[in-house]
């Protein structure tokens, strides 16, 4: 097997006395696969996904990319570099469409021509017609629209790594779940390495290739939807499922 992507090696958080966050966890990401954090709030799902592009740093232990540790690069080059897609979508309401999907490539120096012409393919690529949308604002979008700008916005300069903190969580069922199955379309035609965190269970098991479970800071299982399925390692993640079963598991 190829040497991980991401990895997560011994790794611990607090944010202060008694308060950890993450005890000692141990984790890789294999380039082209997406990842599914999963938990109930307070597990450290996202604390976790923060580590990967320095917007969070270990108490202990090293999280590195391709084998250099994270605490070595310049933060600032680093997030321009990898793909973020947060919960509320983290849109700037002041700047149109275009402009917020072309930040990076902005940041990043592209000459003009070049910028547009990205935002134009990608919108196209989340299924927003460049023409109609381009010159909107967030607020004139609905949400499942805000959250296919905010993945176009993430993928802009075409980083190797994305990473999703909750991206259809605040969106109703139907929008969701076509979202998701936008989602595994762009998954399979981009092959991007990908982290996404969520607290649902059908969501997980839909969209990742491999799944994480998190307890209290403490990783409880690795594996594929299958390997949960099939032979859960814990009684939380037996009580996730039977959660799901029953249809409540968000």
């Amino acid at each position: 097997m190829n040497p991980p992507v991401l990895s997560i090696r011994n790794v611990s958080k607090e944010f202060g006395p008694g308060v950890r966050v993450l005890d000692h966890v141990d984790l890789e990401v294999f380039e082209g696969e997406t990842l599914v954090l999963i938990g109930e709030s307070g597990s450290g799902k996202t604390t976790l996904l923060r580590m990967f592009n320095g917007l969070t740093h270990p108490s202990s232990g090293e999280v590195c990319i391709h084998g250099e540790p994270v605490r070595v690069k310049d933060p600032i080059d680093l997030r321009r570099r990898t793909g973020y897609v947060q919960q509320d979508a983290g849109l700037l309401p002041h700047w149109t469409v275009e402009e917020n999907v072309g930040l990076v490539p902005l940041l990043l120096g592209w000459e003009p021509e070049r910028r547009t012409s990205r935002v134009r393919e990608l919108l196209d690529l989340v299924q927003l017609d460049s023409q109609r949308f381009r010159a909107r604002y967030p607020i004139e979008l609905s949400g499942g629209q805000r959250h296919r700008v905010a993945f176009a916005r993430a993928l802009a300069a075409d980083p190797g790594i994305v990473l999703l903190d909750e991206p259809f969580g605040a969106l109703d069922a139907i929008t969701r779940h076509e979202l998701q199955r936008q989602f595994l379309g762009l998954k399979q035609r981009l092959k991007k390495t990908m982290v996404m965190v969520t607290h649902d269970v059908d969501e997980a098991l839909r969209l990742g290739d491999r799944i994480a479970v998190l307890k209290e800071g403490r990783l409880l299982q690795t594996g594929t939807p299958a390997d949960l399925l099939d032979a859960p390692a814990h009684d939380y993640i037996v009580q996730l499922l039977h959660h799901r079963s029953h249809g409540d598991a968000s």
